[in-house]
């Protein structure tokens, strides 16, 4: 742990010229006119230590409370987790109704990424919109994205669910904020989109995960044409989510 703070300590620059006055009180530098207890100064060992709590707290801050990575979690309900630098959760956010609903009957708040992410899949909430013929998307943006999918890919997310893991750049994040959509709905809007399919993001809002999904097969085994007016609007109804809510038969899903 010592290690760690000292690392994040030395990566904040904005403060080198605190640690420069707390380095010099404590070699001697500025005690060097002390000639009696008399002239003891107490306001610089205050200041002095104001400022190494100031250092220790920006880098805590920047160890723990800055994110980092972000991991969607797409089934149809869409539920985006911020990262810290050790891989807990710091925020758990339903990106559409379905996902704010889910989130309503789950805790994921300062657990480790893979324990949210199994807790949001074993979740009852969540069970209600697993089918057998579903296959839930997980998305990483992370400079060590790598290390996060490999975690995912070991996880019951594969093993048990056979979802599919991603990794998107971190700079799209803002991106499908901005259109309203989690990162792992856009980053397939986006690959759609690259195959000249004519959606949208509207559209892509529209329909579900499942479609889009399978929408994406078909084009990445070769299909070129794009989605007609009575192709979407198919799309829309398909695996069938009407916004306002949700209803449940069997192993069909209803919900945005």
């Amino acid at each position: 742990m010592y290690d760690e703070i000292q690392d994040a300590f030395g990566q904040i620059h904005a403060t080198d010229e605190m640690k420069q006055s707390v380095l010099e009180y404590l070699s001697g530098k500025k005690r060097r006119n002390w000639k009696a207890l008399g002239s003891f100064r107490p306001y610089a060992l205050i200041s002095a230590c104001a400022l190494m709590l100031i250092c220790f707290g920006i880098g805590n801050w920047y160890f723990f409370g800055m994110p980092v990575a972000y991991v969607s979690v797409d089934v149809n309900p869409s539920v985006e987790l911020t990262l810290n630098r050790r891989n807990r959760v710091m925020e758990a956010e339903g990106r559409n109704k379905d996902g704010q609903m889910v989130l309503e009957h789950v805790q994921l708040e300062g657990k480790d990424y893979l324990e949210a992410v199994e807790l949001l899949m074993e979740s009852e909430a969540m069970q209600s919109y697993l089918a057998e013929n579903e296959k839930p998307t997980v998305t990483v943006a992370s400079a060590k994205a790598d290390e996060l999918l490999s975690g995912l890919e070991n996880s019951i997310v594969a093993t048990h669910y056979h979802g599919m893991c991603r990794s998107a750049e971190i700079e799209t994040v803002a991106s499908a904020h901005d259109c309203g959509m989690s990162l792992g709905r856009y980053q397939i809007y986006q690959l759609l989109a690259g195959y000249s399919s004519g959606l949208t993001t509207e559209d892509c809002q529209k329909i579900s995960i499942c479609q889009l999904q399978q929408l994406l097969v078909q084009y990445e085994n070769g299909r070129t044409a794009a989605v007609d007016e009575k192709e979407l609007e198919s799309l829309k109804s398909g695996c069938a989510h009407h916004s306002g809510g949700h209803h449940h038969s069997g192993h069909s899903h209803h919900g945005e």
